[in-house]
């Protein structure tokens, strides 16, 4: 598996008329050579692959890496160790990860006159799932899942937005996440108009909406979900509010299939608030990939260029925010394929009022 990526990644490289590449990037370094430690740069040069870590992760490195990547120690000069062993293999065009990189790092690199870099962006070549991101993708969903059903019964007046989040946490690593996803969001009442509203001291109050945003991992995979509650009865008002978003939330995972464009895809939810009047307070994305970071391509939004492949994981996250009196928002996770989307998260969208 990771020889069959590193050979798409030299087929990436000679589209964009390069023949190596330095990585930095945790994420890639994991992807493209199975390596986790804390520290390293994988230099793909047209003859080889080399790891250069330092003395902490050689043993570890070994051990994650295929025998096909060379583990090497760069003694404190990983920038010097790894334009050296350009140059020998005769590399001419470098791929860097702008992004990833210091500038300190740059500037030792661009030294060498012999090498020409260009920054490029690796992120497409993960956009495709294989099938074992797929599982790991799908077990996190369901601990995330798991851990939201627990939580539920202690939602209460009184309670704190941070308690609530401490104890989704807890419950997330106890059904095995490795981590969560991203800082947690919780945000009742008027906080709930905050699309990232993370958890603060502010106590549930009976009326509130609350909006829960987080995810677990699973093999370094992450998922990603949305559910707004209703803390007590919920209000006529309330109720409407909440089914125009669960209706834009619907609309969105039917438009999900191979092949569609993803512009297109955030067009149709956004058509639906329009018609509706209340399209200016949707203020983000409609969705993105997730992956080995919560954040992955592609990017449902007005201005992606992108297409829907089949295997690509997306989300699907429309809300609407009213400044000032609440906000509603309701994520799924899909798995993109042939003929529509496999909805990775179970929990039900209906609203929930907690009494």
């Amino acid at each position: 598996m990771t020889m069959e990526r590193i050979a798409a990644l030299r087929r990436f490289l000679q589209n964009h008329t390069l023949d190596s590449v330095i990585m930095l990037q945790p994420e890639n370094l994991k992807y493209f050579s199975g390596f986790t430690g804390g520290e390293g740069a994988l230099v793909l040069t047209p003859s080889r692959v080399i790891l250069w870590t330092d003395s902490r992760y050689i043993e570890q490195a070994v051990d994650e890496c295929t025998e096909k990547i060379t583990v090497m120690n760069h003694g404190g000069r990983l920038a010097f160790s790894a334009v050296s062993v350009l140059i020998e293999d005769g590399a001419g065009a470098v791929g860097y990860e702008r992004d990833f990189m210091t500038h300190s790092f740059f500037e030792s690199m661009a030294q060498e006159d012999e090498l020409y870099f260009e920054a490029v962006s690796l992120q497409e070549l993960r956009a495709v799932k294989e099938t074992y991101e797929i599982e790991a993708t799908r077990r996190a969903s369901r601990i995330a899942d798991k851990a939201f059903a627990e939580l539920l019964p202690h939602i209460r007046p009184g309670v704190t937005e941070r308690q609530l989040a401490a104890l989704l946490e807890s419950k997330m690593l106890l059904a095995g996440s490795k981590e969560k996803s991203f800082d947690t969001i919780v945000a009742s009442g008027k906080r709930s108009s905050m699309p990232h509203g993370t958890a603060t001291d502010k106590p549930v109050e009976n009326g509130d909406f609350i909006t829960f945003d987080f995810g677990a991992v699973c093999n370094g995979y992450h998922s990603d979900m949305t559910r707004t509650v209703v803390c007590g009865k919920a209000s006529e008002e309330q109720k409407r509010f909440y089914d125009l978003v669960l209706q834009a939330q619907l609309i969105g995972v039917d438009a999900v299939k191979s092949g569609a464009s993803c512009c297109e895809t955030d067009a149709a939810v956004r058509r639906f608030f329009a018609k509706h009047g209340v399209d200016k307070y949707f203020t983000h994305a409609l969705g993105h990939g997730t992956g080995l970071e919560i954040h992955e391509q592609p990017v449902l939004s007005p201005r992606s260029q992108g297409v829907l492949k089949e295997n690509m994981i997306v989300t699907v996250e429309p809300g609407l925010y009213i400044e000032g009196k609440y906000g509603v928002r309701i994520e799924d996770s899909l798995v993109v394929t042939a003929e529509g989307c496999e909805i990775l998260t179970t929990t039900s969208k209906e609203l929930t009022e907690l009494f």
